[in-house]
């Protein structure tokens, strides 16, 4: 920081120094002396230079330096800057609790164009709001470290960079979760122009419930405007954070690691409208706290499990997550090496998507999911939980189809053969015969199947199902469910897990049934879609009189003395698939 404070002392001096020698002269009139000053009043108040702290931004470039990491563990984006792609011309929004429009390192691809704050508060940063703690407060602490790492300008001797510092930035103030009326509007405002929406928010992590109250029909409605009438029909594409419910050590009665939040259990990331993307740390491996699911798209980085974060924007001064009572984190306080989770993960790979949008413009919201999944990076490849649908994409629950990677999507974009505009579905029911019954704490389970016959659509992008479970008491943390398509692939939509009274409770309670609850499934892109579709559901754990523990499953373990409810059986009333692709 001494050194940008120097340069700073040393521009003031010769602008001074030039401006007292043009005055005292008598000719006033020679152009070169003007040109001298236009340049010197310039680099004076927007800085040329190479940026300090981006070598810290592991996640950009991974030198292998970084305490447990593995070099070229990176987004691989610097390959891609090489050749002058850096996001231009594309227009990104945050929606998030605000953003510090005037911070030194974002406002120059700051755009009031696309800025709307809807809480009313009139300002997207306050100086004496500290949200070091909370994380946010509706003033901009964590929507600022976002957009920096989506979009920090380059080159400025400032702070560090985006993973597309070309791009404009608009600001939505959504206050995070406070009216569904505003987060729908946020997602259907200037879609003409908006070529990608951030959204590094969702419903509270760590209660092992669903819940539709922020996916409901306003908001599923408003990401629809967006994907079919964005971007003059290409679509507006939607960045979604997978969730940061992976494991939970909060109570006593667990015998850990016991995941109970799954990105599936969120209906707003498993919408086949976003794109949900999972974190992983510096060495390649999954972050304790990203979530599993088969509706993740791909994985990003952000803190892993060897404690190294994500340097990023801060709200200028003090305020934001750096407030300098730390040795650990920067002296300049406009910027933090604290940020984390998939909040971080997600507009990481919304940049990557930048890049991908300016190399080539006509890249539909379709043909994004399927270049993404194609060109994704195996990372982490030992991992047991990798498998290969009948397409040949490698897919994992943990992951997604791997790890974003610029360098190879922006390659397959400058060739892509669209595959359009509209996305064509198609919906098919499954066989239940009015309600039936999942054997009680049996592993074989209940198998159903549904018949999809489709001229018009042959070929899978992404597969929704609707399922509708009653139980007289509730407790679909019971549950395995799973889906296997016609070419034998499986996905687990939902696994046995625990819930809790709320987000910040340790006390457990009954997980809500699936009524009428939608799953969403990348697993099968570029899979034949014609054939039988399977659903599986099975009752893994036994609550009856007397009984202490769940099975096994997956090496997972609940312990249920809290939960004394009767032996518990659920019913499958209905369920059907909705597919979408070509």
């Amino acid at each position: 920081m001494w050194r940008r404070e120097f340069l700073k002392v040393v521009n003031l001096i010769l602008l001074l120094s030039i401006i007292l020698l043009i005055a005292c002269k008598k000719d006033k009139k020679d152009p070169l002396e003007d040109l001298i000053l236009l340049l010197l009043i310039q680099q004076s108040v927007d800085p040329s230079g190479p940026d300090p702290l981006y070598q810290y931004q592991w996640h950009l470039k991974n030198n292998g330096d970084t305490t447990g990491s593995l070099v070229d563990e990176d987004a691989r984006v610097e390959a891609v800057w090489a050749q002058g792609i850096k996001g231009n011309g594309v227009v990104v929004t945050v929606n998030d609790d605000g953003m510090d429009t005037g911070h030194e390192d974002l406002k120059k691809n700051y755009s009031t164009d696309f800025t709307i704050d809807y809480t009313g508060q009139n300002a997207f940063y306050s100086v004496t709001r500290n949200c070091a703690v909370s994380g946010s407060g509706g003033y901009g602490c964590h929507g600022t470290s976002v957009a920096g790492v989506l979009g920090a300008v380059e080159n400025n001797a400032r702070g560090g960079k985006g993973a597309a510092p070309g791009v404009k930035i608009g600001a939505r103030n959504i206050g995070l979760t406070d009216s569904n009326i505003n987060n729908a509007d946020a997602m259907s405002k200037n879609t003409a122009s908006v070529f990608i929406s951030n959204n590094s928010w969702g419903y509270p992590d760590g209660t092992g419930k669903i819940d539709f109250s922020l996916g409901d029909s306003l908001w599923q409605a408003a990401v629809d405007t967006g994907v079919q009438t964005g971007r003059s029909g290409k679509g507006t594409l939607y960045f979604w954070a997978g969730g940061n419910g992976g494991t939970s050590i909060r109570s006593g009665n667990i015998y850990t690691p016991i995941q109970y939040d799954n990105s599936n259990q969120d209906s707003q990331a498993n919408y086949y409208g976003v794109f949900a993307v999972a974190a992983l740390g510096n060495d390649g491996k999954k972050a304790r706290y990203s979530e599993d699911g088969a509706n993740l798209l791909v994985s990003a980085h952000s803190l892993g499990n060897s404690g190294v974060a994500i340097t990023t924007t801060d709200v200028t001064g003090n305020g934001g997550y750096n407030i300098g009572n730390s040795s650990t984190n920067y002296s300049d306080k406009n910027y933090t090496n604290t940020f984390s989770g998939t909040s971080s993960a997600t507009p990481l790979a919304a940049g990557v998507a930048a890049l991908i949008l300016e190399a080539n413009p006509n890249i539909t919201m379709r043909d994004m999911r399927v270049l993404l999944a194609r060109t994704a990076r195996k990372n982490d490849p030992t991992d047991t939980g990798w498998i290969q649908n009948a397409a040949g994409l490698n897919f994992n629950h943990k992951y997604g189809f791997g790890a974003v990677d610029a360098a190879s999507a922006v390659t397959a974009a400058k060739s892509w053969s669209s595959l359009g505009n509209v996305q064509n579905s198609v919906t098919v029911t499954g066989g239940t015969g009015g309600g039936t019954s999942v054997p009680n704490n049996n592993a074989t389970g209940l198998t159903n199947t549904a018949n999809f016959s489709s001229s018009s659509l042959t070929t899978v992008e992404f597969v929704a199902l609707t399922i509708n479970i009653s139980a007289a008491t509730e407790n679909s943390g019971d549950l395995l469910i799973e889906l296997t398509s016609p070419s034998a692939t499986k996905a687990v939509l939902a696994i046995p897990h625990v819930c809790y009274a709320s987000a910040t409770s340790s006390t457990l309670s009954k997980c809500t049934n699936y009524a009428n609850w939608r799953f969403g499934a990348t697993t099968f892109i570029d899979e034949p879609a014609n054939g039988n579709w399977s659903l599986k559901i099975s009752d893994l754990c036994n609550y009856s009189a007397g009984s202490t523990t769940c099975s096994n499953w997956g090496g997972y373990s609940v312990n249920s003395t809290n939960l004394s409810v009767s032996n518990n059986a659920h019913t499958l009333n209905s369920w059907s698939l909705k597919i979408y692709g070509r």
